[in-house]
């Protein structure tokens, strides 16, 4: 049984918001049909649609993956590479205990929070 999700949304500006989910590590264009195309996102499958009257932007309180601590630190230097603002700076809890955690928050270019974790 499969445990992806897929999560649909539209954005005002498909090429911008194509060009910034292209550059995440690990995430490649799927489909493009020229008003939507499919992004896979750490395993997952998101469908961006270009904004129309009939389907407005709304955006996403937050969503993102659960990564392990070397993925994670490596999307911190992503971040950072492309000198992302953040909404939630880095930050690790509980540091070399077992309930260790990071986590950080930044937008993407729609205005959507991507939340990602360890």
């Amino acid at each position: 049984m499969s445990k992806a999700f897929h999560l649909s949304f539209a954005v005002q500006d498909l090429t911008v918001a194509k060009n910034f989910y292209q550059e995440i590590p690990g995430c490649e264009i799927s489909r493009d049909a020229g008003s939507w195309f499919d992004v896979m996102f750490f395993g997952h499958q998101l469908t961006l649609h270009q904004a129309t009257e009939n389907l407005p932007t709304t955006t996403i309180d937050h969503f993102g993956p659960v990564l392990d601590k070397a993925e994670w630190l490596a999307m911190v230097a992503w971040c950072n590479t492309k000198q992302l603002s953040y909404v939630l700076p880095p930050v690790i809890k509980e540091q070399c205990r077992p309930t260790e955690s990071g986590k950080f928050i930044i937008k993407d270019p729609a205005g959507n929070v991507l939340e990602f974790k360890y």
